[in-house]
């Protein structure tokens, strides 16, 4: 829409990890620089880590697209993989035939003798596994084995995990240690300065066909701060605020241009506003105190300026309405984020439940729920999990269907109703042809519903899978592991 008024090529601030835009700050050529260290023979294992839309996705496109020909890369993205669905991408990737009907340790040995012939041909390979912090434990051991393909002298792979901060705590664990001493370079990219995000504004237009700086000082600085660096973030502000210039007619993003902007990226809270009468032009604003707030390039294409005979018809574009809602009760905010009609905290089946968990955990869940963000006490307030991805505090509330039946944790030795459903769930139901005896000898008819020490093996056995402390205790957390299980 604004290409042609502002002079440009192409898009200047989409959020697609285009390489061709990568900004080289002092903080991103020293992770490259990590990253092309897997372009040496010495490789090995290479952990990136950074905060949500810092750019890490775009790093590995710059690596991949660096990578001289005749060597393979294999890029995996999705993370949520078991061992044997991680060993058939790779080979996807790779070029690797293997029988679809071939077990785990067939395809590790098909991946192994592929490297072999690589090794010959000296051809190096790369795997890049992103989004690594929400690996289960399972799936980063079998990463483990795989840095065990080697010759005596060299890595026959080299494997980059790129994740968020999380991926750091989580390899910290003491039964992923083995993993976390193989790495050979690690970095983490932090967010970008005040001067880096001048820096990154002006070269992403440059690389856009931009021939001058269409933001000023101050709507660099707010755009700053409300994005706190991350770049993914400034790009969203950018974008929609050269839509709200072109829709005021200015050449140039002023800072309350930049300020509105913010809001409709952010959705900060804002004071409702008169409406909006479409002016001269292009224009599309609202004044309130004297100041000229822009409204939302969307409502701005919605007052439709209409030319007919030269004559130009003027629609009012109605106030936004302003929702007060008290953050500091996640309950409040829950019921917020819901639709009409959705179910709630009162809903039949349903119940809310407050959690420590991690945040890579909620996600990986993808259960309805909203986070505390802040430091606590009088500051500490609530967002909608899917609306805020930063700044979490450690506490949660989840909006959950819980299987039925289900009342309370169960633990072995326990009878409870909801355990017909685990025993489903886990494929572990009671071998018909077993007796059991009581005391004295008697036979005695089985109960499904109680918590035997079989059903106990294969809970902790799906623990440990799922990276859970294997407790052998059926509480929400495993019940919505199992819930989620395909």
């Amino acid at each position: 829409m604004y290409l042609e008024y502002f002079g440009l090529d192409k898009l200047p601030f989409t959020i697609s990890p285009d390489p061709d835009f990568l900004y080289p700050s002092p903080g991103h050529q020293e992770a490259l620089a990590h990253l092309s260290y897997a372009l040496t023979d010495q490789g090995g294992l290479i952990c990136l880590t950074g905060e949500v839309g810092t750019g890490k996705t775009t790093l590995c496109r710059a690596l991949m697209a660096s990578i001289p020909e005749g060597d393979h890369v294999a890029y995996i993205f999705n993370p949520q993989l078991s061992p044997i669905e991680l060993m058939q991408s790779i080979c996807d990737d790779l070029g690797i035939a293997y029988e679809r009907s071939a077990s785990l340790k067939e395809v590790y040995a098909s991946i192994n003798e592929a490297l072999v012939r690589f090794y010959g041909k000296h051809q190096r390979v790369i795997c890049v596994i992103d989004e690594a912090q929400s690996m289960p434990v399972a799936l980063l051991e079998q990463v483990r084995l795989l840095t065990n393909l080697e010759t005596d002298r060299e890595k026959l792979l080299t494997l980059v995990l790129v994740g968020q901060p999380e991926l750091r705590d989580l390899l910290k664990r003491n039964d992923l240690r083995q993993l976390n001493q193989r790495i050979t370079a690690r970095y983490h990219l932090d967010l970008l300065s005040l001067t880096e995000t001048s820096e990154y504004v002006e070269h992403r237009l440059v690389c856009a066909g931009g021939n001058q700086m269409l933001f000023d000082p101050a709507a660099i600085e707010t755009i700053w701060r409300a994005s706190e660096g991350t770049p993914r973030l400034i790009n969203s502000i950018c974008d929609r605020a050269l839509l709200g210039a072109y829709a005021t007619g200015s050449h140039l993003v002023s800072s309350d241009i930049a300020s509105q902007a913010i809001i409709e990226v952010l959705g900060a809270d804002y004071d409702a506003v008169p409406p909006v009468h479409v002016g001269k032009g292009a224009a599309g604003i609202a004044e309130t105190s004297g100041k000229y707030i822009l409204k939302s390039a969307l409502a701005f294409c919605a007052a439709a300026v209409f030319v007919f005979a030269g004559v130009i018809a003027y629609q009012n574009i109605p106030a936004l309405k302003t929702v007060s809602l008290d953050r500091s009760d996640p309950y409040a905010v829950l019921e917020a984020s819901r639709t009409e009609g959705a179910a709630n905290c009162d809903s039949s089946g349903w119940r809310c439940i407050l959690v420590d968990w991690d945040i890579s955990e909620l996600r990986e869940l993808n259960q309805i729920a909203v986070v505390r963000v802040g430091s606590g006490g009088a500051e500490a307030e609530w967002y909608d999990l899917e609306e805020y991805e930063r700044g979490y505090a450690g506490e949660a509330v989840i909006l959950w269907q819980a299987p039925a039946d289900y009342t309370s944790a169960v633990k072995p030795g326990e009878t409870a109703s909801v355990i017909r459903w685990v025993r489903s769930r886990l494929g572990a139901g009671w071998d018909q042809e077993w007796t059991s005896i009581g005391p004295g000898g008697v036979q005695v008819e089985v109960n499904p519903e109680f918590y035997d020490p079989l059903l106990e093996r294969a809970v902790a056995e799906f623990q440990i899978a799922e990276g859970l402390k294997a407790d052998r205790i059926i509480g929400p957390k495993t019940l919505m592991y199992l819930q989620a299980r395909q």
